[in-house]
């Protein structure tokens, strides 16, 4: 990122750089700090990695924003305004976010799968027999 020559700009702890609803057609970078992403009043994800790319999903399907994105330490971010016009010009850029969605769809259906057995698993054991109801109504019980 240091070679892309966008504005760094400091978010002190609280600050919102991006709100859910709104939209900016700018895109960010991580350079130091800790973000939270919340969704309707939930905490969905942490950003604490360097060269971390958040703001890409409004830019990208040309929508506003899904979750609010806020500091929770200071943080340094690099700012891409224009982000569709430089995402034009910057193929490499467009392999990086495409690279970096791939993975977010891998982790989200990994931890589906995992809920759905946690489901699955769950329900077996909720699972009564007919035996199980009879006795349930003898008097003996």
């Amino acid at each position: 990122m240091a070679d892309m020559h966008f504005n760094q700009q400091m978010f002190p702890p609280g600050a919102v750089l991006i709100a859910e609803g709104g939209k900016l057609n700018t895109m960010f970078v991580l350079r130091s700090g800790e973000l939270e992403v919340v969704r309707e009043n939930v905490t969905v994800a942490t950003i604490r990695q360097p060269g971390t790319i958040f703001g890409e999903m409004s830019v990208l399907l040309d929508s506003p924003h899904t979750a609010t994105v806020r500091a929770v330490t200071p943080a340094e971010v690099y700012v891409i305004p224009n982000a569709v016009e430089v995402l034009q010009q910057r193929p490499g850029l467009l392999l990086q976010i495409a690279r970096l969605l791939a993975k977010r769809v891998a982790n989200t259906t990994a931890t589906l799968v995992a809920v759905e057995h946690d489901a699955a698993a769950a329900a077996a054991h909720m699972v009564l027999t007919q035996e199980q109801v009879a006795r349930l109504g003898d008097p003996r019980l």
